[in-house]
């Protein structure tokens, strides 16, 4: 398998350095522009290309690791090509391989897999790739051979349908973007009651780590603790009231509701109607 990237960023510089170094076979970038690809290639000891029709012509699979807004029109340059045989594979975690449309005309056959991994830094984040998980959808050969590809990498890869992966992708968005926010929401708190930022973030880090970690471990059930969960309504409601007009309020009675569905697994034998009325 010689692997062509479309797209030097963060996610296909992390790849391409990543195959190199399990010794998988990279033909080069092609990039938007030239000086992208030849940075991503001299990071990998690869080839940069100035036409895209070359690099096809050059690999047997293909990965499109642009934007997602870029995805389609990428598929639209290359579908001219002689692409039988070949392998179509992109990254986005919200695209499905249906932005291929007309790949089987074409001779190819295309899948789209997701990462479930922060590409924080084009230069270093392969280094820890191979801790990520990722999930695939498409047809049968793509599917079959790029899973191969990283389960021989000692990838877990996960199979999804293509009508899933939109929510597929807001799951993905709240265990990760969201949680930022939500930590931002409890920063703000704090600061409004006189903390600074840097003794905030070291006053709730123990509390942050041992719940993710519950939660990883244990499930949800498990691991929830707190004022909804032993139906605690007189301190909700005071809650309540000093996040009453702001938009953590809305926030917390929203997750304060997930928050009840989850105590009542814990403890189905206990009546959470009147604090589920609250929130």
């Amino acid at each position: 398998m010689i692997i062509g990237i479309i797209g030097a960023g963060k996610v296909g510089t992390t790849l391409g350095a990543y195959l190199r170094k399990n010794s998988i076979s990279v033909s080069g970038y092609y990039s938007r522009t030239y000086e992208n690809a030849a940075i991503a290639a001299d990071f990998t000891k690869t080839k940069a290309y100035s036409d895209i029709d070359a690099l096809v012509n050059a690999s047997g699979t293909l990965f499109i690791t642009t934007p997602d807004g870029e995805i389609r029109h990428v598929w639209d340059c290359i579908a001219k090509d002689r692409l039988a045989d070949k392998i179509i594979c992109h990254f986005s975690g919200s695209l499905s391989s249906l932005v291929f449309s007309g790949i089987e005309a074409a001779g190819a056959s295309g899948c789209s897999i997701h990462p479930m991994f922060a590409f924080s830094d084009k230069f270093q984040s392969y280094k820890t790739f191979h801790t990520a998980c990722l999930t695939i959808e498409g047809q049968e050969k793509a599917v079959c051979e790029i899973k191969a590809l990283f389960e021989g990498l000692n990838h877990r890869v996960f199979t999804m349908k293509a009508e899933d992966k939109m929510r597929y992708h807001a799951a993905a968005a709240l265990a990760s973007n969201y949680m930022v926010g939500l930590f931002q929401s409890s920063l703000d708190l704090l600061e409004d009651c006189g903390f600074s930022e840097e003794d905030s973030r070291f006053l709730l880090a123990p509390l942050i780590r041992n719940n993710v970690t519950a939660m990883l471990d244990k499930g949800p059930v498990n691991a929830l603790t707190g004022p909804v969960e032993r139906g605690d309504i007189g301190t909700v409601k005071k809650h309540l009231e000093v996040l009453e007009g702001t938009d953590t309020e809305a926030v917390y009675r929203s997750l304060g509701r997930k928050l009840v569905e989850i105590a009542q697994k814990k403890n189905a034998d206990r009546n959470y109607t009147a604090i589920r009325n609250i929130l």
